[in-house]
């Protein structure tokens, strides 16, 4: 069997693509925007002979983002996920945030990537795992319950 050209495309962008910074700050703290992922993967997807598109199907009911991975070969890889949006003050601005924000997510997925994690070129893999240096235990009191002798009264 042999290897399809997108497959070995695929792998030398994944050789090639660096950390997708997470450079933008939400209520929920730091995150990759749609830009942080676009500017990571452009240059390592064109020097690869990739390309992505994304595209919208209206279906019955709902409409769909359409993810695809291409080659210069002709091959193509399709993802759909249904464009989920919510019924805010402002149909325009919900439904561009709905697009935006699934964009991102369909570009991670479709590639297999995931923002933050750095690259380091596979230095990790050639290096032993340090012991970690724990520090001193401190001794623990434990309490005992009183026995009886030691809970009773003299008598008087």
């Amino acid at each position: 069997m042999t290897e399809s050209p997108l497959t070995a495309a695929l792998a030398k962008f994944h050789k090639a693509v660096g950390t997708i910074h997470k450079g933008s700050r939400a209520q929920y703290g730091n995150f990759a925007s749609l830009a942080d992922v676009l500017s990571a993967i452009a240059t390592p997807l064109a020097d690869a002979g990739l390309a992505v598109t994304q595209t919208f199907i209206p279906t019955e009911g709902y409409t769909l983002l359409r993810t695809t991975l291409r080659h210069t070969s002709g091959e193509t890889v399709d993802s759909d996920v249904p464009l989920i949006t919510v019924n805010g003050r402002n149909a325009l601005h919900d439904w561009g945030g709905a697009v935006t924000y699934q964009r991102r997510f369909s570009l991670l997925a479709a590639l297999n990537l995931a923002a933050g994690i750095e690259d380091d070129d596979g230095d990790s893999a050639d290096k032993a795992p340090a012991a970690a240096a724990a520090p001193a235990a401190k001794p623990q009191t434990v309490k005992k319950p009183p026995t009886p002798t030691q809970t009773s009264k003299p008598a008087a």
